[in-house]
Protein backbone atom coordinates (compact mmCIF):
# COMPACT_ATOMS: atom_id res chain seq x y z
CA UNK A 1 0.00 0.00 0.00
CA UNK A 2 1.07 3.29 -0.86
CA UNK A 3 2.17 5.67 1.80
CA UNK A 4 0.29 9.05 2.34
CA UNK A 5 3.95 10.62 1.83
CA UNK A 6 4.57 9.16 -1.02
CA UNK A 7 1.10 10.19 -2.73
CA UNK A 8 0.79 12.84 -1.90
CA UNK A 9 4.53 13.79 -3.13
CA UNK A 10 4.13 12.36 -6.31
CA UNK A 11 0.95 14.37 -6.80
CA UNK A 12 2.64 17.62 -6.21
CA UNK A 13 5.69 16.09 -8.76
CA UNK A 14 3.19 15.81 -11.21
CA UNK A 15 1.43 18.98 -10.77
CA UNK A 16 4.82 20.78 -10.84
CA UNK A 17 6.17 19.07 -13.96
CA UNK A 18 2.15 20.11 -15.84
CA UNK A 19 2.69 23.58 -15.11
CA UNK A 20 6.01 24.16 -15.71
CA UNK A 21 5.92 24.72 -19.28
CA UNK A 22 2.86 27.07 -18.73
CA UNK A 23 4.81 29.29 -16.42
CA UNK A 24 7.49 29.72 -18.26
CA UNK A 25 5.52 30.93 -21.14
CA UNK A 26 4.18 32.93 -18.29
CA UNK A 27 7.80 34.27 -17.35
CA UNK A 28 8.48 34.77 -21.20
CA UNK A 29 5.11 36.90 -21.31
CA UNK A 30 6.61 39.08 -18.46
CA UNK A 31 9.86 39.42 -19.32
CA UNK A 32 9.85 40.65 -23.00
CA UNK A 33 6.26 42.63 -22.71
CA UNK A 34 5.53 42.91 -18.98
CA UNK A 35 2.54 40.44 -18.90
CA UNK A 36 2.85 38.93 -15.63
CA UNK A 37 -0.75 37.75 -15.48
CA UNK A 38 -0.09 34.11 -16.51
CA UNK A 39 2.71 33.59 -14.46
CA UNK A 40 0.92 34.81 -11.62
CA UNK A 41 -2.23 32.55 -11.90
CA UNK A 42 0.05 29.90 -12.58
CA UNK A 43 1.71 30.33 -9.64
CA UNK A 44 -1.13 31.01 -7.46
CA UNK A 45 -2.86 27.95 -8.27
CA UNK A 46 0.29 25.82 -7.69
CA UNK A 47 0.30 27.25 -3.96
CA UNK A 48 -3.05 26.46 -3.67
CA UNK A 49 -2.56 23.19 -4.79
CA UNK A 50 0.32 21.98 -2.88
CA UNK A 51 -1.29 23.09 0.32
CA UNK A 52 -4.92 21.61 -0.66
CA UNK A 53 -2.36 17.96 -0.95
CA UNK A 54 -0.62 17.93 1.64
CA UNK A 55 -3.71 18.92 3.90
CA UNK A 56 -3.33 22.58 5.30
CA UNK A 57 -6.31 24.78 5.27
CA UNK A 58 -6.66 28.40 4.83
CA UNK A 59 -8.08 31.35 5.64
CA UNK A 60 -8.02 34.92 4.88
CA UNK A 61 -8.83 37.71 7.64
CA UNK A 62 -8.71 41.63 6.44
CA UNK A 63 -7.64 43.38 3.29
CA UNK A 64 -4.56 42.67 0.78
CA UNK A 65 -3.64 45.94 -0.37
CA UNK A 66 -1.36 47.29 -3.33
CA UNK A 67 1.13 48.33 -1.20
CA UNK A 68 4.94 48.65 -2.30
CA UNK A 69 6.35 46.08 0.29
CA UNK A 70 4.82 43.22 2.58
CA UNK A 71 6.36 41.97 5.35
CA UNK A 72 5.21 39.23 7.93
CA UNK A 73 6.33 36.89 11.18
CA UNK A 74 8.17 34.05 9.81
CA UNK A 75 7.69 30.32 10.98
CA UNK A 76 7.46 27.33 8.05
CA UNK A 77 8.75 27.11 4.58
CA UNK A 78 4.63 26.60 4.34
CA UNK A 79 4.54 30.63 4.49
CA UNK A 80 5.45 30.59 0.96
CA UNK A 81 2.77 28.41 -0.65
CA UNK A 82 0.54 30.67 1.69
CA UNK A 83 1.71 33.76 0.76
CA UNK A 84 2.39 33.21 -2.87
CA UNK A 85 -1.29 31.86 -3.20
CA UNK A 86 -3.15 35.23 -2.60
CA UNK A 87 -0.28 38.08 -3.29
CA UNK A 88 1.95 39.09 -6.30
CA UNK A 89 4.58 39.43 -4.96
CA UNK A 90 8.46 38.65 -5.33
CA UNK A 91 10.25 37.37 -2.39
CA UNK A 92 13.47 38.52 -0.67
CA UNK A 93 15.79 35.70 0.51
CA UNK A 94 18.81 35.22 1.81
CA UNK A 95 20.91 33.56 -0.30
CA UNK A 96 21.42 30.32 1.30
CA UNK A 97 17.81 29.41 -0.15
CA UNK A 98 19.33 29.37 -3.47
CA UNK A 99 21.73 26.25 -2.62
CA UNK A 100 18.83 23.79 -1.19
CA UNK A 101 18.34 21.09 -3.85
CA UNK A 102 15.24 21.36 -5.14
CA UNK A 103 13.44 24.36 -3.31
CA UNK A 104 15.96 26.66 -4.45
CA UNK A 105 15.31 25.72 -7.80
CA UNK A 106 11.57 26.82 -7.69
CA UNK A 107 12.54 29.76 -5.72
CA UNK A 108 14.92 30.76 -8.88
CA UNK A 109 11.64 30.32 -11.14
CA UNK A 110 9.50 32.22 -8.74
CA UNK A 111 12.18 35.47 -9.26
CA UNK A 112 13.24 35.03 -5.86
CA UNK A 113 15.38 38.44 -5.10
CA UNK A 114 18.54 36.50 -3.05
CA UNK A 115 20.54 38.50 -0.43
CA UNK A 116 23.49 38.63 2.18
CA UNK A 117 21.92 37.43 5.20
CA UNK A 118 23.35 39.46 7.25
CA UNK A 119 22.33 43.39 5.98
CA UNK A 120 21.44 44.69 3.09
CA UNK A 121 25.14 46.07 2.91
CA UNK A 122 25.69 45.69 -0.96
CA UNK A 123 24.74 48.41 -3.21
CA UNK A 124 24.10 45.72 -6.36
CA UNK A 125 21.66 44.38 -4.12
CA UNK A 126 19.80 47.89 -3.01
CA UNK A 127 19.44 48.06 -6.86
CA UNK A 128 17.77 45.16 -7.30
CA UNK A 129 15.21 45.51 -4.85
CA UNK A 130 14.83 49.36 -6.67
CA UNK A 131 14.77 47.88 -10.02
CA UNK A 132 11.75 45.78 -8.98
CA UNK A 133 9.77 48.33 -7.16
CA UNK A 134 10.15 50.64 -9.85
CA UNK A 135 8.52 48.10 -12.14
CA UNK A 136 5.86 48.30 -9.95
CA UNK A 137 6.46 45.02 -8.61
CA UNK A 138 5.52 44.62 -4.85
CA UNK A 139 8.73 42.70 -2.62
CA UNK A 140 8.19 40.58 0.46
CA UNK A 141 10.53 39.74 3.14
CA UNK A 142 10.69 38.27 6.57
CA UNK A 143 12.06 41.06 8.86
CA UNK A 144 12.76 38.70 11.68
CA UNK A 145 15.37 37.16 9.58
CA UNK A 146 14.63 33.57 11.21
CA UNK A 147 11.99 31.21 11.35
CA UNK A 148 10.31 30.87 14.90
CA UNK A 149 7.83 28.28 16.66
CA UNK A 150 5.23 30.88 15.99
CA UNK A 151 4.72 31.57 19.76
CA UNK A 152 6.57 34.80 19.33
CA UNK A 153 7.38 37.40 17.13
CA UNK A 154 11.20 38.55 17.02
CA UNK A 155 12.37 41.63 16.86
CA UNK A 156 12.47 43.40 13.32
CA UNK A 157 15.66 43.64 11.89
CA UNK A 158 15.30 47.07 10.14
CA UNK A 159 18.14 46.76 7.51
CA UNK A 160 16.09 46.19 4.32
CA UNK A 161 13.18 48.70 5.23
CA UNK A 162 16.22 51.03 3.89
CA UNK A 163 14.68 50.65 0.71
CA UNK A 164 11.54 52.20 1.71
CA UNK A 165 13.30 55.29 2.33
CA UNK A 166 15.27 55.48 -1.39
CA UNK A 167 14.89 58.62 -3.82
CA UNK A 168 12.54 57.07 -6.00
CA UNK A 169 9.75 57.37 -2.61
CA UNK A 170 11.24 60.26 -1.09
CA UNK A 171 11.13 62.40 -4.35
CA UNK A 172 7.07 61.88 -4.79
CA UNK A 173 6.82 61.18 -1.31
CA UNK A 174 4.65 58.33 -1.25
CA UNK A 175 4.58 54.55 -0.77
CA UNK A 176 3.16 52.05 1.91
CA UNK A 177 4.17 48.70 3.85
CA UNK A 178 1.24 46.40 4.61
CA UNK A 179 2.11 44.05 7.73
CA UNK A 180 0.80 40.17 7.51
CA UNK A 181 0.60 38.10 10.97
CA UNK A 182 0.60 34.07 10.16
CA UNK A 183 -0.55 32.13 12.51
CA UNK A 184 -0.90 28.17 12.12
CA UNK A 185 -3.09 25.72 14.29
CA UNK A 186 -1.33 22.30 14.62
CA UNK A 187 -3.08 18.99 13.69
CA UNK A 188 -1.48 17.89 16.76
CA UNK A 189 -3.23 19.33 19.54
CA UNK A 190 -0.13 18.89 22.48
CA UNK A 191 2.06 20.49 19.44
CA UNK A 192 1.25 23.83 18.56
CA UNK A 193 4.97 24.30 16.62
CA UNK A 194 4.35 21.28 14.60
CA UNK A 195 4.47 23.29 11.00
CA UNK A 196 7.13 25.56 12.43
CA UNK A 197 10.76 24.95 11.26
CA UNK A 198 13.11 26.46 13.60
CA UNK A 199 14.77 23.90 15.83
CA UNK A 200 18.56 23.32 14.88
CA UNK A 201 18.76 20.15 14.36
CA UNK A 202 15.75 19.92 11.81
CA UNK A 203 16.62 19.45 7.92
CA UNK A 204 14.23 20.95 5.51
CA UNK A 205 13.91 17.62 4.05
CA UNK A 206 12.96 16.35 7.05
CA UNK A 207 10.62 18.92 8.05
CA UNK A 208 9.01 18.14 5.06
CA UNK A 209 8.14 14.78 4.85
CA UNK A 210 7.25 15.27 8.68
CA UNK A 211 4.17 17.04 7.32
CA UNK A 212 3.59 15.73 4.45
CA UNK A 213 3.09 12.12 6.06
CA UNK A 214 0.37 13.73 8.78
CA UNK A 215 -2.82 12.85 8.08
CA UNK A 216 -4.79 15.30 9.80
CA UNK A 217 -5.52 18.52 8.61
CA UNK A 218 -3.89 21.30 10.16
CA UNK A 219 -4.70 25.52 8.91
CA UNK A 220 -2.94 28.64 8.84
CA UNK A 221 -4.34 32.01 8.85
CA UNK A 222 -2.95 35.02 7.14
CA UNK A 223 -4.22 38.39 8.70
CA UNK A 224 -3.57 41.43 7.01
CA UNK A 225 -3.57 44.86 8.66
CA UNK A 226 -3.72 48.18 7.37
CA UNK A 227 -1.02 49.48 5.40
CA UNK A 228 1.64 51.92 6.88
CA UNK A 229 2.88 54.83 5.03
CA UNK A 230 6.77 55.25 4.98
CA UNK A 231 6.58 59.29 5.53
CA UNK A 232 4.54 58.69 8.23
CA UNK A 233 8.08 57.34 10.42
CA UNK A 234 10.98 59.02 9.83
CA UNK A 235 13.24 56.57 9.38
CA UNK A 236 13.71 52.59 8.99
CA UNK A 237 13.89 51.59 12.19
CA UNK A 238 10.79 53.59 13.17
CA UNK A 239 8.72 51.97 10.32
CA UNK A 240 10.46 48.55 11.20
CA UNK A 241 9.12 49.14 15.11
CA UNK A 242 5.73 49.76 13.86
CA UNK A 243 5.35 46.73 11.56
CA UNK A 244 6.48 44.65 14.28
CA UNK A 245 4.05 45.86 17.26
CA UNK A 246 1.23 45.39 14.27
CA UNK A 247 2.51 41.83 13.81
CA UNK A 248 2.80 40.91 17.15
CA UNK A 249 -0.71 42.22 18.27
CA UNK A 250 -1.86 40.16 15.65
CA UNK A 251 -0.81 37.16 17.03
CA UNK A 252 -1.98 37.93 20.73
CA UNK A 253 -4.61 39.10 19.83
CA UNK A 254 -5.94 35.79 17.35
CA UNK A 255 -3.57 32.76 18.65
CA UNK A 256 -6.18 32.00 21.34
CA UNK A 257 -9.26 32.34 18.67
CA UNK A 258 -7.72 30.02 16.07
Amino acid sequence: MISIAILRASIVVVLTIALLPIYLIGLFLDYFFGLRIVALIVKQLWSRAVMKTIGVGQDLIGLKSRSNIFVSNHISWLDILALNSTLDVVFIAKKEVRSWPGLGFLAVLGQTIFIERKSLNALSQKHELEKCLKKGQSVFFFPEGTSTDGSNVKQFKSSLFEVCYSDMFKKSNWGSVQPITIIYKSPIENDPSFYSFWREEDTIFGNIKKIIKKVSHGHVRLIFHGPIEFNKYDNRKHLSSACHKTVKSGLANSANSF
